[in-house]
């Protein structure tokens, strides 16, 4: 979805509503914001995304009041903050609900895009060195020494999922942060021993979008039913991959798609099928 604002000396900016169970309720919107909104409070910005968002969703609507911005990579927002104390062009933000806790210091930054996936593990520490091991249990990455007492351990259940700019465990669904270091504060949900080799941890050591896709798609039982279109992503997920694209960029661009299409995946699989037809 796009709703352009003309202005002088304007603000690119892109929000983000996700915080309705139901994904037909998300909502994307690409704005310019003119200079009006950039020394205005966020208020104004997310009373904007809000009245665009109401006429589309007539029966659920929002209420501005009770809705904040959380800048990708960045800070929870006062309603009363100045917008561009806080966000620069290019940034990316979503409206989230609930108690937080406001920054108080301006922390203007260069735009960046957060990526999905876990950032490249460091070099080995001290601890490795003095024969220690990392804990392998979702979510806790303490090392202890596997020849010595048990050590207590607070982790996960479930493996994450990072999907988009969201991440979450996938054990506790109900709390999703949108850069690193808030979704590694969030704290586990199981107590028992670190481990270096968790029984029931086999599989995947974390989740992505083609995973959800899998898991919420309808299942045919008529065999010759045409095939569902996230059945098709899933198939062009794997094959971009093996010739060399990063999956995590694939998810950002079949995201940004559905956005633009309202959701209809059908029309996703058909944007790229015509893009590569006329290759």
């Amino acid at each position: 979805v796009r709703a352009p604002v003309c202005g002088l000396a304007a603000m690119k900016v892109t929000l983000r509503f996700e915080e309705a169970e139901d994904t037909e309720r998300h909502m994307t919107l690409r704005l310019t914001l003119p200079k009006k909104y950039q020394s205005g409070p966020t208020k104004d910005v997310v009373k904007l995304f809000v009245d665009h968002y109401n006429k589309k969703h007539t029966e659920n609507p929002l209420d501005a009041s009770s809705l904040h911005l959380k800048v990708v990579g960045g800070n929870h927002l006062d309603l009363d903050a100045k917008l561009e104390d806080f966000v620069a062009a290019g940034d990316e933000c979503y409206l989230l609900g609930g108690d937080f806790t406001p920054s108080s210091a301006p922390a203007k930054r260069p735009a960046a895009v957060a990526s999905a996936a876990p950032p490249t593990p460091k070099p080995a520490t001290d601890a490795a060195k003095a024969g220690k091991v990392r804990c392998k249990r979702f979510g806790c990455n303490k090392y202890f020494d596997p020849q010595g007492e048990p050590q207590e351990c607070v982790h996960h259940k479930a493996p994450p999922i990072f999907h988009e700019t969201a991440k979450w465990w996938s054990c506790c669904p109900d709390r999703k942060a949108y850069d690193w270091e808030e979704f590694m504060r969030i704290p586990g949900c199981q107590k028992s021993t670190c481990s270096a080799t968790p029984e029931g941890q086999e599989g995947k050591r974390f989740l992505g979008g083609h995973d959800l896709r899998g898991d919420n798609a309808p299942v045919r039982l008529d065999a010759d039913a045409p095939k569902d279109p996230r059945h098709k992503l899933d198939e062009l997920r794997r094959g971009v991959i093996a010739v060399g694209v990063d999956g995590a960029l694939f998810e950002k661009v079949w995201g940004k798609l559905a956005a633009e299409m309202d959701g209809d995946i059908e029309k996703v699989c058909g944007v790229f099928q015509a893009r590569f037809s006329h290759l």
